[in-house]
């Protein structure tokens, strides 16, 4: 009953216990305290692994040697490779082929307790008196249950099953390991190299307080201080710390410090620290921090911090920060922060990136990207900063920087760029590009030395040399501009709005007797391209470039105010001079029927010309008449101005 409350097994000699005695017993406390008011002080109560070992009074101290055989109760046949330990002592031996041992033991006591072990059989406890035979003694097999393939994720599942282990290691030790099932705990052991140490052959089953590895050491387990020359290989947990000059191997958990000159390797969880010279790795997760000159790896999730000089890898979420000189990767999410060299690689992002190389986020970062190189997010809900490129194939909700390239499917920031900034959706605040700026819709202000584009609408301002939108509700300012729809103004040496504003005028003048103009893109402000041909016997024609603004000043009248100026060849040759009349018109104007207008009024004329003769310097120009209303000069040039006239019919398309 003690037994089957405490979930242990006892085992004890029938001989020395009297086994018919009723005894009622009331223990509310540990398992010892109960099992020593049920069988008193002339016992020796030893644990060893899952067993409890209730061991006769110490004799005569003398070694002997005890002999028999193991056999199958079922086939009979000899059972090889068992394995047969002294309770208490540290002498074991297995089988030979025929079943037959030799087992030197301690003779501590009146009766030796032996451990008999295999794996596929249940534990045997067999009580040896002095001087005598062991004898035939049988095992019972296990019950066979159908296979079930462990739960393991990895292709290695214990330390036993590492490149390391079966070089350092001999092959009867690591069989030994997989038979024994006791564990003992040993205040301390030291060793030469694995299977020469002074816990002898049951090294893989005990649990070390202070270890100490000249080359190298095997044990279950550690629960205080290893310090190795090479490598400390544990198939158990460590709590503890473990220092080796080349490696610490771990079978399951680790609790406490790895410090290795190469390798430590943990095979399941890890709370603490690693710190390496080339790689830390734990198969689950990680709770706590990894050191790395090389290469961090966990294979679970972590929760904690990565330093490396190379690569810091995470295979599940990481709720903590990776720093490394090299590369960041996790496939999953990172709740925190990744800062790298080279670069960093994540789904999620729910805290930053920062990287001299690249970002990669291959959906979500809810924080920023600071990538010298280039940053890539599916989403971003913060910024990015990039000297080369900032790519989100779908929303930017903060804004993008970057010296090269901004790319973004929709914008509700900002762009800045060097280079260019490219919204295929909406930008809603503004986008400042060197050299482009492209969106489907803008809400907001695009500035560029380069190129402004909008596919869709432009409600705000584009200053470029090139302006274009399909449909502007702001304003174009640059050189050219173009638009298919204008409700705003654009101010630049030629405005062209399909659906915008436009005229052609036939014009005669005080100056030129003909010419033909053009007005096209808004009321409010048209560039004016015109044209005179020669029609005079002198062959007098010229060509002109001009502002104008139409204000209205009732249902069919308006006033046309224009500046412009027209370069006058006098004559058919081609003449590579100046001769250059300004003009500053103010006309009225009325719409006689549908889009046919009538305009005339007067004109402040004024000319600049240095076309001179080549032979006696004389200036050339007939142009202004004989009453001027000032005449002037700047070096060879000469100005003159006068008041002139003209009118004009022109039809509105």
């Amino acid at each position: 009953m003690v037994a089957k409350d405490g979930d242990f097994k006892l085992s004890y000699n029938s001989a020395v216990v009297n086994g018919d005695s009723v005894v009622s017993v009331n223990a509310n406390g540990t398992v010892e305290e109960a099992l020593r008011t049920l069988v008193g002080s002339g016992f020796q109560i030893k644990e060893t692994g899952e067993h409890i070992i209730l061991l006769g009074s110490r004799g005569d101290r003398k070694r002997s040697t005890i002999s028999g055989t193991i056999y199958d109760a079922d086939s009979k046949r000899p059972v090889l490779h068992a394995y047969l330990h002294e309770v208490g002592g540290s002498a074991m031996v297995t089988t030979d082929g025929s079943g037959a041992f030799e087992l030197t033991v301690s003779g501590d006591h009146d009766r030796t307790a032996i451990l008999v072990m295999r794996k596929e059989y249940h534990d045997t406890v067999i009580y040896v008196p002095k001087g005598s035979a062991f004898g035939q003694v049988p095992m019972r097999k296990r019950d066979i249950l159908e296979r079930v393939e462990p739960i393991c994720l990895y292709e290695r599942c214990q330390v036993e099953d590492l490149g390391v282990t079966r070089l350092l290691v001999p092959r009867s030790e690591l069989d030994q390991a997989q038979n024994i099932t006791i564990e003992e705990e040993r205040p301390w052991q030291i060793s030469l190299i694995p299977n020469v140490s002074t816990n002898g052959p049951i090294a893989s089953a005990v649990v070390n307080k202070l270890s100490l590895n000249i080359l190298g050491g095997y044990a279950r387990g550690l629960n205080g201080l290893e310090v190795g020359g090479l490598a400390n290989i544990i198939g158990g947990d460590v709590r503890g710390m473990q220092i080796a000059g080349v490696t610490n191997l771990v079978g399951r958990n680790t609790q406490g410090v790895q410090i290795a000159g190469g390798v430590n390797h943990t095979m399941r969880s890890l709370e603490g620290v690693q710190i390496s010279g080339l790689a830390n790795i734990v198969w689950d997760t990680l709770t706590g921090v990894q050191i790395s000159y090389g290469v961090n790896v966990v294979k679970g999730g972590l929760r904690g911090t990565q330093i490396s000089g190379s690569c810091n890898v995470a295979t599940q979420n990481v709720d903590g920060m990776q720093v490394s000189y090299g590369v960041n990767v996790t496939p999953k999410d990172v709740r925190k922060l990744q800062i790298a060299g080279t670069g960093n690689y994540a789904r999620n992002v729910s805290g930053a990136q920062l990287a001299i190389g690249v970002n990669i986020a291959r959906d979500t970062v809810g924080g920023g990207q600071v990538g010298f190189g280039g940053n890539y997010a599916r989403y971003v809900t913060g910024g990015q900063f990039s000297f080369g490129a900032n790519i989100v194939p779908r929303t930017v909700s903060g804004g993008q920087v970057g010296f090269g390239l901004n790319y973004a499917g929709s914008c509700t920031g900002g762009q800045f760029s060097f280079g260019a900034n490219i919204v295929p959706g909406s930008v809603m605040a503004g986008q400042v590009g060197f050299g482009l700026n492209y969106a489907g819709n803008i809400t907001g202000a695009q500035f560029s030395f380069g190129l402004n584009a909008v596919g869709g609408t432009a409600r705000g301002t584009q200053v470029g040399a090139l302006n274009f939108a399909r449909k502007c509700e702001g304003g174009q300012v640059g050189f050219l501009n173009l638009s298919d729809s204008l409700s705003g103004f654009a101010i630049g040496l030629l405005s062209v709005s399909l659906r915008g504003y436009h005229r052609f005028d036939v014009i005669t003048g005080n100056v030129m007797p003909l010419s033909v103009q053009v007005r096209t893109g808004t009321k409010g402000f048209h560039n004016i391209l015109g044209y005179s041909p020669a029609i005079e016997a002198n062959g007098r024609w010229g060509f002109l470039y001009g502002i104008g603004t139409e204000p209205r000043i009732s249902k069919n009248g308006f006033m046309n105010i224009d500046l412009t100026a027209e370069q006058i060849v006098e004559q058919k040759e081609w003449v590579d001079a100046v001769n250059i009349v300004g003009r500053f018109s103010l006309s009225y104007g009325h719409r006689i029927a549908g889009p046919l207008v009538i305009s005339g009024g007067a004109v402040l004329n004024t000319q600049f010309t240095d076309w001179r003769s080549a032979e006696n310097g004389l200036y050339l120009s007939q142009l202004s008449p004989s009453v001027r209303l000032f005449t002037g000069g700047n070096g060879a040039t000469r100005i003159y101005g006068w008041i002139g006239w003209k009118a004009a019919l022109g039809v509105r398309f």
